[in-house]
This record gives structure tokens, C-alpha cells and sequence, in this order.
């Protein structure tokens, strides 16, 4: 796990101001993390499983990352989620990275890296089986195809059950995992997918979307 020299001291910003809470790392630094896979990643990713009010956190970091030198433009919040530009304000600098507040279930104890703790690994893989069912980015598919290394479909499909935020929908995991054959492969190869990768992942996707046909099929036929 490496991150950029502004990530890097953006991040131990964001942990040591939101310690009351606590964050933890997840997103696509804790899949670095646990060593499913090393990609790219533009933006800072962390979880809480606080019960304080999520616009409580944000003016907390809000107030401590300006202290600290940082500019801070607040784009969106809500009870479970934010998100914050932050922009270095020192002359040498001026570069802004996204921060995205989370609240999720933690329900393994939290790792350790470097870098501060790190959402465990069957949760961190549950919220992205969550992003692919929910938006279905190349980002999402290429995370959780490298879990899949180290999990069964069953597995994933109960880490991502765990850290749904309503009722997590199959059909619908199903749909973005038959959509994937529509991305371009520009996409993939943003995050370092070589044309072999993008084809094995294709090819299990499509194998997951049909054994999730099969198991649809079951339920209606059970529910008549």
C-alpha cells in the first residue's frame, strides 16, 4: 500500500481529526491494503461506525483540516455518507483530492497498516459488492474480481447482503454484472487491467450473472 505524498498527509490529517469517532480507511487504499489489488485511486475513502450525527463529523473535519491548512468545500451530506474537496493551500502545492465519509457496519475488528487502521477485509469487500450492485463502475468490478480470488460468490454475496443499505437486491447485482461487457475497455485499463484481465473478469462476471439467474428462477418457482 503506497500513497501519494498528498494523500498520504491528507489522510493522517483526516484520521487524527476524526479520532473521536473513530475513521478508519476503506475504499480503494484498504483493497491496497489487504493486497487484493494494486490500482490507481484519486480520491480518500473512510468509514465510521459512529452513531453521531454525520454533519457533526463533517464541520469536525471541516474545522480541523482548515486549522491545519487545508481549504474545505463541503459537497454533499447525508445521514450515511459525505463528501469534502479538500484543496493543499501551501504555494507549492494547490492540489485538491475528494474525501468520502462513510457510515458502515464493522463486523470484523479493524486491521492495521502504515497508514492508520483499515476496515477489515470481508467488510471492505461487502461495500464493494454493495458499489457494483448499486452503480456497477469498472472500479468496483476490478475490486471485486480480485476478492473472488479469495472468496466464493456465495462469500461475496453475504459480505455485500451485510453492508446493504436497504434490501440488497440480486436482480440487480445481476444487471450490472451482465452490464460490464458494455464498458469500454479504456476504463479498465485506467486502473492497470491488462486486455487478458479485462477478459477473465468479463468472463466471470458473466458466470456469476447466470448462476444468479438460476437462483432467481429457484426463488420464483419456490414462491408460486
Amino acid at each position: 500500500m503506497k500513497l501519494p505524498a498528498l494523500h498520504a498527509r491528507l489522510l493522517a490529517d483526516v484520521l487524527a481529526i476524526g479520532s473521536p469517532y473513530p475513521l478508519v480507511i476503506t475504499g480503494g487504499y484498504a483493497v491496497q491494503a489487504h493486497e487484493l489489488l494494486s490500482r490507481p485511486s484519486q480520491d480518500l475513502d473512510v468509514a465510521t461506525e459512529s452513531p453521531a450525527p454525520m454533519d457533526e463529523i463533517v464541520r469536525t473535519l471541516t474545522d480541523g483540516l482548515t486549522a491545519r491548512g487545508w481549504h474545505i468545500q463541503v459537497i454533499e451530506i447525508a445521514p450515511l455518507s459525505a463528501r469534502l474537496n479538500a484543496t493543499d493551500l501551501r504555494p507549492e502545492s494547490g492540489d485538491t483530492c475528494e474525501v468520502d465519509i462513510l457510515k458502515e457496519v464493522f463486523s470484523r475488528p479493524v486491521a492495521a497498516s502504515a497508514y492508520g487502521p483499515v476496515l477489515a477485509e470481508e467488510d471492505v469487500v461487502g461495500t464493494k459488492v454493495r458499489a457494483l450492485a448499486e452503480r456497477g463502475l469498472a472500479r468496483d468490478a476490478l475490486d471485486v474480481f480480485a476478492a473472488s480470488r479469495r472468496w466464493t460468490t456465495t462469500d461475496l454475496e453475504d459480505f455485500g447482503r451485510r453492508h446493504a443499505r436497504d434490501r440488497f437486491d440480486l436482480e440487480s447485482l445481476q444487471s450490472r454484472l451482465t452490464g460490464l461487457a458494455w464498458i469500454d475497455d479504456a476504463e479498465f485499463e485506467a486502473y492497470g487491467a491488462s486486455p487478458e484481465l479485462i477478459d477473465d473478469l468479463l468472463s466471470w462476471a458473466q458466470e456469476w450473472a447466470d448462476d444468479l439467474g438460476r437462483q432467481l428462477l429457484r426463488e420464483e418457482h419456490m414462491g408460486e
